[in-house]
């Protein structure tokens, strides 16, 4: 739903549009009708619309000015108005759309088609902004030089997390495989280590025995729960309750 907010002085033009709006766009909601530009101004600063319907001619605060006074404008215009001399000027504003009085059903729901492709193209844009900073911040994090401390009998040992190829639970007990060097009986539980590791999507957790680090493994074979083998060849049972979400780690 379109979230909308109207904005005229002129009562008999606001009830007009609404009945076009309720009879012939369901993709729109209407959210607020203001007289004025000053409650226009409050409703904006209330609701975040994603449209508004604004007249341009008001006594006390045009259209213009009442932009003006909102400032940021994160929301699609569409002027709604008796006379074309303004046409130009709203369209400087970027206002996506212009519509003289009285307002035809048909332009009406040519203008609200174009807006809804807008809109949906902008949240596309978002959600793809969105997830590359997710990879960025993933990649980051995954960074080789990345490092968590690990307890040992003298205090603290840094270790890097790229290196990590797989932990292993043993009781009260976990065992850390690295590339390297030899395994590293730490007295921490699997899902300490889970929890340390859970802002690090290289990490999974495939049974309640064995966290992976999804980068250092080289293939899964399939049964019940099928197992993985890692980069020194070691296999790893995954258990039927996490090969869902395994198999959906690599896209299947």
């Amino acid at each position: 739903m379109i979230k909308t907010i109207l904005v005229d002085d002129e009562l008999h033009c606001r009830e007009a549009l609404e009945i076009l709006i309720s009879t012939y766009c369901p993709e729109l909601k209407l959210i607020a009708s203001c007289s004025d530009g000053l409650s226009g101004v409050v409703a904006i600063q209330k609701h975040r619309p994603d449209l508004v319907f604004l007249d341009i001619a008001m006594p006390g605060m045009d259209g213009f000015e009442m932009l003006e006074k909102v400032g940021d404008i994160d929301f699609e215009v569409v002027f709604t108005t008796a006379y074309d001399e303004y046409a130009i000027k709203a369209f400087k504003v970027n206002a996506v759309d212009y519509l003289l009085k009285p307002i035809h059903r048909k332009e009406l729901i040519q203008s609200v088609e174009r807006i809804s492709e807008l809109i949906t193209l902008k949240e596309q844009k978002k959600d793809e902004d969105q997830s590359l900073l997710r990879i960025l911040t993933n990649l980051k994090k995954s960074n080789k030089h990345e490092q968590i401390s690990i307890p040992t009998l003298e205090g603290l040992e840094m270790q890097n997390i790229n290196d990590i190829l797989y932990i292993k639970s043993d009781g009260n007990y976990s065992e850390l495989h690295t590339e390297n060097e030899k395994p590293k009986l730490i007295s921490k539980t699997l899902k300490y280590f889970e929890l340390k590791l859970e802002a690090y999507s290289n990490f999974c957790r495939i049974h309640n025995s064995a966290l992976i680090n999804k980068n250092k493994m080289i293939k899964y074979v399939k049964g019940k729960g099928g197992y993985v083998v890692m980069k020194n060849g070691e296999m790893l049972n995954v258990s039927r309750q996490k090969k869902r979400s395994l198999l959906k780690e690599f896209g299947f």
